[in-house]
């Protein structure tokens, strides 16, 4: 996960000592003025991150960001220096769990720049092996659109289908399913993997949607029944890729529903 919060979620227990971070880095084709917007505008990081956001800016500020699911939450800005820091500060629960913090790196090389993302605060108790292992694969799976973003598609409006099924699978039961012949298969729409994690998760480009960008994956959901997961779909494309989204999102759902029917969508 990122910088995400879940109304529901049942976080580990407190922990009692030590912390530990999640790191991401990716080289994006790109000025750094142009990533810094990209990372900071409200509209720009609609086009790759969340589904809806709202930027307050500057030091004690505020990044709100929403997936109009069970994911929404508000970051306050505790470093603003553009373009090449920023840093912001969020609790996943509630005042008792321990705040983190999301720190961006910015370095202009050759016209090219890198981004580096740690997200610190993370307990070393071994309960919160899986919240920190969901945070490296979202930041890979997330700094992998926003360069998609930038390099293909900047300036240009993006629609998503996103869909989640929890299920009282493992994770491995549940790559197993999504990647059999009859379901996602191997190369679904044609895909040509970009990111391969599996049976965690699996991202790819699909070149017949414009260059849009999909992931597959199994997620921890954090729910007090103890082994559940939920199963993941979310095709993001943009520009006249976008009016073929509805009859994709009907065959997916469709599709979940069969492949996991002793689970629920969330």
């Amino acid at each position: 996960m990122t910088d995400r919060t879940k109304a529901e979620k049942a976080p580990p227990p407190r922990p009692t000592g030590g912390t530990r971070a999640a790191k991401g880095e990716i080289e994006i084709d790109a000025p750094i003025e142009v990533v810094w917007k990209a990372l900071t505008d409200a509209r720009e990081l609609e086009r790759w991150f969340p589904l809806d956001a709202r930027v307050e800016p500057g030091v004690g500020g505020a990044i709100w960001m929403s997936w109009r699911n069970e994911y929404e939450g508000e970051q306050e800005i505790l470093a603003w220096d553009p373009p090449r820091h920023l840093k912001t500060s969020w609790r996943m629960h509630a005042d008792d769990q321990p705040p983190q913090a999301t720190d961006y790196r910015l370095e202009s090389r050759g016209g090219k720049t890198i981004v580096r993302v740690v997200t610190s605060g993370f307990p070393a108790d071994a309960a919160w092996d899986e919240w920190v292992q969901g945070t490296i694969d979202g930041w890979a799976f997330e700094l992998r659109s926003l360069k998609h973003y930038l390099e293909r598609h900047r300036g240009e409006d993006r629609e998503v289908v996103y869909l989640r099924r929890r299920v009282p699978l493992s994770t491995e039961e549940i790559w197993s399913r999504l990647s059999a012949p009859g379901a996602l298969g191997s190369k679904p729409l044609g895909a040509e993997a970009v990111l391969e994690a599996a049976p965690r998760q699996w991202a790819a480009t699909v070149e017949k949607l414009n260059g849009a960008l999909m992931r597959a994956g199994s997620d921890p959901c954090g729910t007090p029944e103890p082994g559940q997961r939920d199963v993941t779909l979310w095709l993001q494309a943009w520009g006249d890729a976008r009016k073929e989204l509805p009859a994709i999102r009907a065959d997916w759902s469709g599709m979940l529903e069969r492949l996991f029917p002793e689970g629920g969508d969330v």
